[in-house]
């Protein structure tokens, strides 16, 4: 699975990261567990700077429920970690940015010929499903529009398109619009959206996920939200 938006800001680490935690859970052995055995879910950040790192290096190691791996740019080991037996999900992260050719043809690959380009192809000819986040912000409809009929759409990728960054306190008005306006286009998408919460935001500095947040109301809505889209997520495959 990637995560991929042409728009920055719109939550795809903490999307990705938060997709591995529910799903490393999900596939945790029932029997003895080996602590040098590898987790059947491997998170990856595919930015040359190695940002996915940032995030999870900060999590202590014995309560990470999934590994991680940054390529680096690296070609090839997405195809590796992929052909590894062992290995039930893999979830990337792409760069904040996409390196796109603003003068590419229609009938053409609009990425550039950048590091972040050669890593987003790389990561794209391995994937078998993309998760689209949109917000209910405006300014992120074209651009996912543009990730989805540019990028995705002719390389054959299936995607599911999953509204991010709801703040509840807002009613359901910018919900339904951003609803309305994937529905309109024929986009599959989650059901229910990740809500916003501030929670969230700290995550990476206090070096947790999801999985991890100090019990309250709000971190069991935000685990659920994860839940609920890693089961959508599971029936698009």
């Amino acid at each position: 699975m990637v995560v991929i938006n042409r728009k920055g800001g719109v939550g795809k680490s903490t999307i990705a990261v938060n997709l591995a935690a529910v799903q490393g859970q999900n596939f945790t052995p029932t029997g003895p567990i080996d602590p040098d055995a590898d987790a059947p879910v491997v998170a990856c950040g595919i930015d040359p700077q190695g940002s996915m790192e940032d995030w999870a290096d900060r999590v202590p190691e014995e309560l990470l429920p999934f590994d991680y791996m940054s390529t680096k740019g690296k070609p090839g080991m997405l195809a590796e970690l992929k052909a590894d037996p062992s290995v039930a999900r893999i979830v990337v992260d792409s760069p904040g940015f996409m390196d796109t050719d603003p003068d590419a043809e229609l009938a053409t690959d609009p990425l550039g010929h950048g590091a972040a380009a050669d890593a987003l192809r790389d990561m794209l000819e391995v994937a078998d499903l993309a998760v689209v986040p949109i917000t209910p912000e405006f300014m992120s409809w074209s651009p996912s529009e543009y990730t989805i009929e540019r990028v995705l759409k002719p390389r054959g990728i299936p995607y599911i398109a999953v509204v991010n960054l709801w703040d509840p306190r807002d009613g359901e008005t910018d919900r339904a619009r951003v609803e309305a306006w994937i529905d309109e286009r024929g986009y599959p998408r989650a059901r229910e959206p990740i809500r916003k919460y501030k929670i969230h935001a700290h995550a990476a500095e206090g070096g947790l996920v999801v999985t991890q947040y100090k019990e309250s109301g709000t971190a069991l809505r935000a685990r659920e939200d994860f839940y609920k889209l890693a089961l959508a997520i599971e029936q698009a495959l």
